[in-house]
């Protein structure tokens, strides 16, 4: 295992409480991690954040770059989706793809923070979409490893499995963001119907989201992963799907807006207890109107708890609208090489 001699210990800002990864076994980088990034609210800080794309899609360091060219400040967390769902490989497990872990440790240790997400192909079928809408009996049978179904979904874990486990041996620890906006109706893990709650669908999505994390923490044994809940802004139902304290690390929203002193959620999620992020964001629309800054402004006046937020890409981006340099060149916010100021990363060893 790879340790960090004075990474995060070495930071300017304070430690004023000890938080702990829900995996008692995380690795002591992903542990110091998550404590840094647990007591930054109570430092007035936020960390900066941009989506890079899907692996072998789209992910590239592009967004990264067009954000320095734009505010001459890199985002700290660095997303990658691992799943192109939607691209129907006639062996499911094709959709998955971790190309982007190069470019994810190159990321870690030059003073950020990867983000993993994945738009899971649908295990109900040979080759499924991942916005094709299964039955509860159907989730159930993906549920269970003895079907077809089940055998689907098994293989996709494995192959994530892989690539998380390749930024482990790097001793990279991974915001992990699984099964993400549950209470929307366009993703086979969520809701079918967004005005009716199913009580049945909300167990099935918790066993789910259970059998990942036990699956990648038990089975596999992958040790820095820092679990992260991320329910839609704009849907009910934020709280409902909630797995259980023992099982989320972090927990966000993902929010599309056109007024950012308007997102619904906050208090919610917060009321659970646990660090809370943005963990996707972007404007409603793609028109370059929307202005950035009233985004940190309302981070700090109706927010304030919030350790980190990660922008979309392309339209969505900070970079392709107003106020990108005043979003990653506020006092309150904290990007790429200032997190980890006075630390070396050369003091990774054996």
């Amino acid at each position: 295992m790879r340790i960090l001699g004075i990474l995060l210990i070495a930071s300017t800002f304070s430690q004023t409480a000890s938080a702990h990864t829900v995996n008692p076994n995380g690795q002591a980088t992903t542990k110091e991690v998550m404590n840094w990034l647990a007591n930054l609210s109570s430092e007035n800080r936020v960390v900066s954040g941009a989506f890079g794309g899907y692996t072998n899609a789209s992910f590239s360091m592009t967004e990264a770059n067009r954000i320095e060219n734009a505010t001459g400040q890199s985002p700290a967390v660095y997303g990658c989706d691992y799943s192109r769902g939607w691209m129907e490989t006639s062996n499911i497990a094709d959709s998955i793809d971790y190309s982007c872990n190069t470019d994810s440790i190159s990321h870690w240790k030059n003073g950020g923070i990867p983000q993993i997400s994945m738009h899971l192909a649908n295990p109900a079928f040979n080759s499924g979409n991942y916005k094709t809408p299964i039955s509860n009996s159907q989730y159930e049978r993906i549920l269970d490893s003895s079907t077809e179904e089940g055998q689907r979904l098994d293989a996709m874990l494995s192959k994530i499995a892989d690539g998380l486990q390749q930024l482990e041996d790097e001793g990279v620890p991974v915001l992990f963001r699984p099964l993400h906006e549950m209470n929307g109706e366009w993703f086979w893990w969520g809701l079918t119907d967004y005005n009716q709650e199913d009580s049945e669908r909300i167990t099935l999505y918790q066993q789910l989201y259970k059998k990942v994390y036990h699956y990648m923490t038990d089975t596999r044994g992958l040790d820095n992963l820092i679990w992260v809940y991320a329910p839609d802004a704009n849907r009910n139902f934020k709280t409902d799907f909630y797995p259980g304290s023992s099982y989320v690390d972090i927990v966000g929203l993902d929010a599309y807006f056109s007024d950012p002193y308007s997102i619904q959620g906050y208090d919610e999620l917060t009321a659970l207890d646990k660090p809370f992020a943005f963990t996707e964001v972007g404007p409603q629309a793609t028109n370059g109107s929307m202005d950035y800054s009233l985004f940190i402004n309302a981070i700090k006046e109706k927010y304030p708890k919030t350790i980190y937020f990660l922008a979309w890409d392309e339209g969505w981006s900070p970079a392709a609208n107003k106020g990108a340099y005043n979003l990653y060149n506020d006092g309150w916010t904290l990007n790429k090489g200032e997190m980890w100021e006075g630390s070396s990363l050369a003091s990774f060893a054996e």
